[in-house]
């Protein structure tokens, strides 16, 4: 778990930012030296078998990949949703 966020609605929700190290393995590096990955559906199926047991236990969650965070517009996609998930859990009216 990344970020845990505890919303005024009391809604429990986590955040995840998954790199490659989430679904791959490094590669011995190339003759350049660059580092290149394999995926390992073993890890894709932990994560996902972990996000179903928090869900279970109440929990929302969202992922963003770690590429989409390096891309020019990811500053505007990161506020948009955080608007969005806290318009959602406004702390209820009494």
């Amino acid at each position: 778990m990344d970020f845990l966020l505890l919303a005024p609605d009391r809604a429990r929700i986590v955040i995840e930012v998954d790199g490659v190290q989430h679904y791959g393995r490094p590669n011995p590096p190339d003759d350049k030296g660059r580092i290149t990955h394999t995926a390992v559906p073993r890890l894709y199926a932990e994560m996902v078998a972990e996000d179903r047991r928090l869900r279970l236990a109440g929990y929302e969650i969202y992922r963003f990949g770690g590429w989409e965070l390096t891309q020019p517009h990811a500053e505007e996609l990161v506020q948009d949703f955080f608007t969005e998930l806290l318009a959602r859990h406004q702390k209820p009216a009494l």
